[in-house]
């Protein structure tokens, strides 16, 4: 072809057409004249040399597929058929696993499809799902959680901007920027590491306000602190570990608590970035991962307070005043086990501790700051562990009594109404 035609005379529509006309011809001709159709069409259409042979060769073609679908090679038509599986869960059994969803009150994919797969038979005879066709029970019987997700994301995202969705807040953004912590994992002899934990004082029922009592454990030392709170609100658990870190005798150089919300919240994520302090927690249902503040919480609490509820003023005097001087005895004279060796021999493993008091052992830690050690020595030396005991019984005892003249008051109050 001598002429030239500018680019931007044909239309794409145009061009399209020119191949449908060409494509024919071009299959029909030996090679050296199919290399004059391309170089003459990429001169006509400027489109690729590469690009006009594959729609040469296919223009105008019918080419029948596995499931018998015709596909007419036209280059006019953008799309002839769809390709790939076809659906399988329409529209009509979305929206009887939206209302399942509903039913379940919005749990996860995995929960949805068990609860589905367990409770089938009485959900099945529910007047909206009665009507259901005996396929679409048979898919949502066996649908997958992740389709399940797959499905439900739009509407998902649809209630919670309506609001009117809220996902599992244990599952929010601050459980997810502290970091877990097994066991296994925990540094040794790293003065400073702190495990924390609750121990509630609400008897037999958890309604209502009442007491909790916070304690906290330095894990290399054993060194104890306890506080007690109004309840459980994060308020008053970082006013109490503001308290504790003012009297500590040591830098903290990490916090670990459990998976409660009174723990896992942005104050207190705050308090440790602050600090410039490692914040970790457990995993979940795992306490072993916090063993060194679970086994005090019967030696230092229980043993002392039980399990009765307490919530009045009274009580709560008695418990910060019981407290302190748990903490005083515990710290200064009570020794504590600590495993230093474990050696397997065949079945048998034999351990090794190290039995000392927590005050011991942190006078024993060369880096402890000068004042703190004077302080320490001169209290250990001030108190009378005698008098001490006496006084811890004492503590009991009007805890005992704030107790019962509680429910006393209560009694003759219900009478006189």
């Amino acid at each position: 072809m001598v002429a030239a035609v500018p680019e931007g005379v044909y239309t794409m529509a145009a061009k399209k057409s020119i191949l449908l006309a060409n494509g024919p011809k071009y299959r029909a001709a030996r090679k050296k004249m199919r290399s004059g159709f391309l170089d003459e069409l990429v001169n006509i259409t400027h489109l690729s040399r590469k690009y006009l042979g594959l729609m040469l060769r296919n223009a105008g073609r019918k080419v029948t597929t596995a499931n018998g679908t015709q596909v007419v090679g036209d280059p006019a038509c953008s799309l002839v058929s769809r390709r790939g599986r076809k659906k399988r869960y329409d529209r009509e059994v979305l929206s009887y696993l939206l209302f399942l969803w509903q039913l379940s009150r919005y749990v996860s994919a995995p929960h949805l499809v068990h609860f589905i797969r367990i409770n089938h038979a009485r959900l099945f005879a529910h007047p909206k799902l009665r009507k259901a066709s005996a396929e679409i029970k048979a898919k949502l019987l066996t649908i997958s959680p992740a389709t399940t997700d797959r499905l439900l994301a739009p509407l998902r995202r649809d209630l919670l901007a309506k609001r009117r969705y809220k996902p599992n807040p244990f599952s929010s953004w601050i459980k997810k920027r502290i970091p877990v912590e097994s066991y296994h994992d925990k540094p040794k002899d790293q003065l400073g590491y702190l495990e924390i934990d609750l121990v509630s004082h609400g008897g037999q029922s958890p309604c209502g306000e009442f007491a909790y009592t916070l304690v906290v454990t330095e894990i290399t030392t054993g060194w104890i602190e306890l506080r007690v709170l109004r309840n459980k609100a994060h308020v008053w658990v970082l006013r109490a570990m503001k308290s504790i870190f003012r009297s500590l005798p040591f830098e903290p150089t990490a916090i670990h608590s459990d998976n409660g919300s009174e723990f896992i919240n942005q104050a207190l994520a705050k308090f440790a970035e602050e600090r410039k302090l490692p914040f970790t927690r457990s995993r979940v249902y795992k306490k072993n991962d916090s063993p060194y503040v679970e086994s005090k919480n019967w030696t230092l609490v229980r043993s002392y307070s039980g399990y009765r509820r307490y919530d009045s003023k009274a009580e709560n005097r008695a418990l910060v005043r019981l407290d302190r001087l748990i903490a005083l005895k515990h710290n200064l004279f009570m020794p504590s086990m600590k495993l230093i060796a474990k050696k397997r021999v065949g079945p048998r493993i034999s351990k090794r501790y190290d039995v000392d008091t927590p005050l011991r052992r942190l006078l024993a830690i060369p880096s402890l700051a000068k004042h703190w050690r004077k302080k320490l020595e001169r209290l250990l030396m001030e108190t009378d562990l005698l008098q001490l005991i006496d006084d811890l019984t004492r503590a009991e005892h009007k805890l005992d009594v704030a107790y019962k003249s509680k429910y006393a008051r209560n009694a003759s109050a219900s009478v006189a109404a």
